[in-house]
């Protein structure tokens, strides 16, 4: 991430605004440039030993996976009709008139809740 000589050539203040930038705060003193160059220095050590033990963010586990797949499956298929509809819905042409348009948009919805489900289910299917 950063380099200890990096850190050494910046001051106290740039320190305070490049942690700031990634919402990091000073263990120690925040008086001093070196609590604010050990927490840029440590940041991702701790950021990556967290996840491995299962705090804050992790993998969902295979449980986790297959409520996706489960939830991916109840999106159902597109009919052709569906699906063109989609397609126009996607190039941002509102073609159906009030109360229709709020259907459209609702089935663009389920739509991209459906692809981004399968992006997931790929990204964490791979690890």
């Amino acid at each position: 991430m950063f380099t200890r000589i990096e850190l050494e050539t910046k001051s106290l203040l740039e320190l305070v605004t490049l942690c700031n930038q990634y919402g990091l705060k000073a263990h120690s003193d925040p008086n001093l440039r070196s609590s604010w160059a050990a927490v840029l220095l440590s940041f991702s050590n701790i950021a990556i030993s967290q996840m491995q033990r299962g705090v804050g963010l992790k993998h969902p586990g295979r449980e986790g996976i297959e409520s996706l797949i489960v939830a991916y499956d109840a999106f159902g298929l597109p009919t052709r009709e569906q699906s063109a509809l989609i397609k126009v819905s996607v190039e941002e042409r509102r073609i159906m008139p009030l109360p229709y348009r709020v259907e459209q948009q609702k089935m663009l919805a389920f739509y991209q809740a459906k692809v981004n489900l399968d992006k997931a289910i790929s990204l964490l299917s791979s690890f």
